[in-house]
């Protein structure tokens, strides 16, 4: 698991998610939450095009402890660059 740190694995990986998402299947809002200490994850949701959207206080636990969830989420107008999807099946 320790080799994709770092490289831009997830974010790549949750960029082609939302192309498809906004491209394909022409959804008009993609969603998640995450946990707060998750910051790696909250980093590559970020750089793939979501924003934060708020928080759920003391939602969930993490190693034990009462942790904040952070809700995310992306819309198409905000999702830049050309279709890599569209462009696969062509």
């Amino acid at each position: 698991m320790g080799e994709s740190r770092e490289k831009g694995v997830g974010s790549e990986a949750t960029g082609l998610v939302l192309d498809y998402a906004f491209h394909v299947a022409n959804l008009a809002c993609v969603y998640l939450s995450v946990m707060e200490p998750n910051q790696g994850a909250i980093r590559a949701y970020e750089r793939a095009g979501f924003k934060r959207q708020g928080i759920r206080r003391n939602a969930n636990m993490w190693l034990g402890e009462r942790v904040d969830e952070v809700l995310m989420d992306a819309i198409p107008a905000e999702f830049e660059g050309p279709s890599l999807v569209k462009q696969m099946f062509r």
